[in-house]
């Protein structure tokens, strides 16, 4: 679901656009499960169906988190999304 001031009021279209894509993709959905994988003030990153991961928070630093198996697929301030490769 997004919310139309998100979408034309705040200039996140082409943000919203690309996470959309990545969660049809992966098929993502209300149900996908969820593994917490850091919890901190500044962090928060969390695996979703084994298909991606998400990261939320001012933290940059996340390389020993990730498995090398993910690729960057859209960033922007404070956030990234990886999906698993293959």
């Amino acid at each position: 679901m997004q919310f139309y001031d998100h979408f034309f009021e705040w200039d996140l279209k082409e943000e919203i656009v690309k996470l959309t894509a990545i969660r049809n993709r992966n098929k993502i959905s209300e149900s996908s499960s969820i593994n917490i994988m850091a919890s901190d003030p500044d962090l928060y990153v969390a695996m979703i169906d084994d298909k991606i991961i998400v990261k939320i928070g001012s933290r940059y630093d996340v390389g020993p988190i990730i498995p090398h198996n993910f690729n960057v697929s859209v960033s922007g301030q404070d956030y990234c999304v990886w999906e698993k490769k293959g």
